[in-house]
């Protein structure tokens, strides 16, 4: 280009023309560019001059570029054409392309570019933006409906009609079907947004109601909200739009809720459990009024309290113990029997079940404590136990002169008494036995109730006081018929018992044994060691446990069935009794029991000691 053209006023204002400007030969070499497009494409002034077009745009040639323009138009736009920056970036433009023809230097093209690259993140955004804002409404399967009141006219989206249970084919008057099929009683409210819109009260305002299904078999809920979306000049509303959201299943958590929390209120409020509500502290937060009552103090003095005061002082580090056992998620609930401090000094005795509530997070949150008034129950108890234990002692006394007389008349001379005597005399001896069995049986159960059983163990050669055992049992297994077999591959097995109650539990598991086995059958008697215990078992042939009363068989006074227990004689301690001396020593029990088959009862002892030489 001549300078003479460099200087002409038409490139003179080209060049401080606010918009990028780039005049093109006939091969396509850039002839001149302004500032705007030096600085598009990052070139210092008059750097473009002379390049070719295909440096800064992402084309092949010029033919390329020609190709956009469909004869006999002169011009075209190009909306989206990639061009390179000087440091290698991306841009994208918009070009229009002018061709002109001078009579000098022939075919020229005049381009007007634009950067497009911000507009088209922009653009992206927003389109991103309504994709997310569409999937969450279809997602969320929300009904979105816009409302004309000049022209009484609505259109509503699919999911609208969905939720109506309508077909995109049904042709129904929309307005009609959704009033025809809102609940009678709440059509009022499911207009009312509408009215505060267009009135102007809100601008925007929501309501719930029932709408009918299509078949007329039941009511969901709906919620509604509505926002005026456009206005006339004078400032009214002249459009409303809205959202509906089927909400049956929310309004079906409420109602669950609702009469959860009705029940847990009627609960609370027993006139005869007292119920607490505790912080993490042991500070009361309520109370209901039998709380009140069994205490004697007022609800507004209980909830300045906290359970530690109005605890008795002998119980309150068991009751502490537990309390922060569940606190740190240790156990799931505890129960504990103790006494309660009232306002008048006077002491209750309660049973206390504690259980925690969590937080969203699974973190404690409160406690929920109930106390039974058991004072009364305890005191009738003690009675019992004092009368049971006073006529058991006065039994015992004459009961053993009456068998030492017995068993001094059983050594005289056979010719001295009558063969009806003597059968007299047996009889009484081994009804005197049976009724002394009994009275220790209630003396032992007495004992293990009130926690007043004392046990002395030592280490014990454990098949001497089996072989004891069984030997002592000899004349009941003569007489049903049936024999003892001791088996003991290590006859230096030993363990930590009391002898005494050794012998008893021994006594309970052949006695009962010896009654059910089968006649002419054998029951095993059989030591094994184990890990820090040894085991003993008992086993015997027999009709077996039905699998219906295996769950009772160690419940005191349990009779496994009239027709058999009875008639072979028990009182129904026995098991409970055994149970309570192996587990109190520091052993574990247990049966097996096929209908029909073989019965095994067995206990293990331990072989450490324990430390159970006290009172429980």
């Amino acid at each position: 280009m001549s300078n003479q053209l460099k200087d002409s006023p038409i490139i003179q204002a080209f060049k401080h023309m606010q918009v990028a400007l780039m005049i093109l030969g006939s091969e396509g070499q850039i002839l001149h560019s302004n500032h705007k497009t030096n600085r598009l494409f990052g070139y210092d002034n008059d750097e473009l001059m002379g390049r070719d077009i295909c440096d800064v745009l992402c084309i092949e040639s010029l033919a390329e570029l020609n190709a956009f323009i469909e004869p006999p138009a002169v011009d075209a736009f190009i909306k989206e054409i990639a061009g390179h920056h000087k440091n290698g970036d991306l841009l994208t433009l918009s070009v229009h392309v002018t061709i002109w023809i001078d009579a000098n230097r022939g075919r020229q093209h005049a381009l007007v570019l634009r950067d497009i690259s911000n507009e088209l993140k922009a653009a992206n955004s927003v389109k991103e933006e309504l994709k997310r804002a569409n999937n969450a409404i279809v997602g969320a399967h929300i009904g979105v409906f816009e409302y004309n009141p000049i022209d009484d006219d609505v259109i509503v989206s699919d999911i609208w009609r969905e939720l109506l249970e309508l077909e995109p084919s049904d042709d129904v008057d929309l307005q009609v079907e959704w009033r025809e099929r809102v609940h009678p009683d709440d059509l009022a409210a499911a207009l009312e947004p509408v009215r505060l819109c267009l009135e102007d009260v809100r601008e925007r305002a929501s309501c719930e109601y029932r709408l009918r299904s299509r078949d007329g078999t039941q009511w969901g809920w709906i919620r509604t909200d509505i926002a005026v979306s456009k206005r006339d000049e004078a400032g009214k509303p002249i459009r409303l739009s809205g959202a509906m959201t089927d909400i049956s299943d929310i309004k079906a958590v409420e109602g669950a809720l609702r009469a959860s929390v009705e029940q847990f209120r009627a609960t609370f409020e027993s006139p005869v459990i007292g119920k607490l509500i505790v912080d993490l502290e042991g500070n009361l937060l309520r109370v209901n009024e039998a709380m009140s009552h069994l205490l004697g103090y007022s609800t507004e003095k209980l909830l300045t309290s906290n359970f530690q005061t109005l605890t008795h002082p002998d119980d309150l580090d068991e009751d502490l113990r537990l309390f922060n056992q569940l606190k740190a998620g240790k156990i799931a609930h505890y129960e504990l029997e103790k006494r309660y401090i009232r306002a008048n000094g006077a002491i209750m005795w309660g049973i206390l079940t504690v259980n925690m509530v969590k937080d969203a997070n699974g973190d404690p949150e409160y406690f929920v404590s109930q106390i039974m008034d058991i004072t009364e129950k305890r005191r009738l108890s003690e009675l019992k136990s004092a009368f049971v234990s006073t006529v058991s002692h006065e039994l015992r006394t004459p009961l053993t002169s009456v068998l030492g007389s017995l068993m001094l008349l059983s050594t005289l001379n056979d010719n001295t008494l009558s063969d009806e005597a003597q059968r007299l005399l047996f009889i009484g001896q081994k009804n005197g036995e049976r009724l002394r069995d009994l009275v220790n049986n209630i003396l032992d159960f007495e004992k293990f109730s009130a926690n007043q059983m004392r046990f002395t163990l030592s280490r014990q050669q454990l098949v001497l006081l089996v072989e004891e055992a069984v030997m002592a049992n000899m004349a009941s297994a003569d007489i049903s018929g049936v024999r003892c077999n001791v088996v003991c591959p290590d006859r230096t097995v030993s363990g930590f018992v009391d002898p005494k109650r050794f012998e008893q539990v021994m006594a309970n598991f052949l006695s009962n044994a010896t009654k059910f086995a089968t006649k002419g059958t054998t029951i095993d008697i059989t030591i094994e060691a184990q890990n820090e215990a040894v085991r003993i078992s008992v086993s015997n042939k027999g009709q077996g446990i039905p699998a219906a009363l295996q769950a009772h068989m160690f419940e005191p006074f349990f009779q496994a069935s009239p027709g058999t227990t009875h008639s072979k004689g028990g009182t129904g301690l026995g098991l409970s009794i055994t149970k309570q001396i192996v587990e109190q020593t520091g052993g574990d029990i247990g049966f097996n029991s096929a209908p029909g088959d073989t019965t095994t009862f067995w206990f293990t002892v331990p072989t450490k000691d324990l430390g159970k030489n006290s009172t429980h």
